[in-house]
């Protein structure tokens, strides 16, 4: 049961912000109901907070705001209904009108920690992950291909003399280079892999159970999409990028970037603007 009900809320999590207002809205009227059948013997108060908390988290703040509104309104309908009474009129609006604040905070605060969350493992300018978070699930890659003897594929991409770019055009252009670049890396991924703006002009894209034949196949399709977007918005921008398959898994985080910054560099010292392919089973071969 408990597991259905996890699997529910993940899959929630998947929908359109709208999807989840509607079922938040629709969760709201199965409370009610409830509500108003078992009427004032069994108090289910809490529950109008499940709708508020799942839409405020996954739909954003003004979709929970709305919710609680929704819940606020359909439990003092229950109240009502319920033929309860009280000892003045104005009761039971007294107690919606607290109840929405309640609801109204509850919404709020777990909105702006999602976003606080968010902010703390993202990428503030290209939306990307930051080098924290990508290290993080960099490090449990390695050991769930430790584990299970799953290969997978690390990247590092640079922006070629990108210096030269921010001077001759403007750090405004620059960052919409980046942009540019981050949102083309996004297009081209799964929704298994990892990307994320290391720092600076630099990026990494992980690659979970890849082998080195569809790993360049992959890069080389990534190398020729990264060119002909920097093209499209006029930036003279070339890349050098480092790829590393991993046969067997690094011994550790720092022995993995070592290995694929060199990969990179030797790009980078080999002219610039091309791929550089190398395969990791204990030791690095070409």
């Amino acid at each position: 049961m408990t597991n259905r009900i996890v699997n529910a809320i993940e899959l929630l999590g998947k929908q359109s912000a709208r999807f989840t207002v509607v079922s938040g809205a629709m969760l709201c009227l199965l409370i009610g109901a409830a509500d108003l059948l078992v009427g004032r013997t069994i108090g289910i108060s809490l529950f109008y907070l499940i709708p508020v908390a799942l839409t405020a988290w996954y739909a954003g703040r003004r979709a929970g705001i709305f919710i609680a509104c929704v819940s606020a309104a359909i439990m003092l309908a229950a109240e009502t209904a319920s033929g309860v009474s009280y000892a003045g009129a104005y009761v039971p609006l007294w107690n919606a009108v607290v109840r929405l604040i309640f609801f109204i905070t509850v919404a709020y605060l777990l909105s702006a920690f999602k976003r606080e969350k968010s902010s703390a493992r993202h990428d503030y300018l290209t939306g990307l992950g930051n080098r924290r978070h990508f290290l993080e699930l960099a490090d449990a890659e390695i050991k769930r291909s430790a584990r299970y003897g799953h290969a997978f594929t690390l990247a590092y991409i640079d922006v070629d003399d990108f210096k030269a770019i921010n001077d001759r055009f403007g750090h405004a252009e620059g960052d919409a280079l980046l942009k540019t670049i981050a949102l083309d890396i996004q297009a081209n991924i799964r929704e298994t892999d990892i990307a994320a703006r290391l720092g600076g002009d630099e990026f990494a894209v992980l690659l979970p159970e890849s082998d080195p034949v569809s790993a360049a196949r992959y890069f080389d399709k990534l190398f020729t999409s990264l060119s002909q977007a920097a093209s499209l918005i006029d930036r003279p921008a070339t890349f050098s990028i480092g790829v590393v398959t991993f046969i067997s898994p690094p011994s550790s985080i720092d022995e993995m970037i070592k290995t694929v910054d060199r990969i990179m560099y030797e790009a980078k010292n080999s002219g610039k603007n091309l791929v550089k392919y190398a395969v990791f089973n204990g030791l690095l071969a070409r």
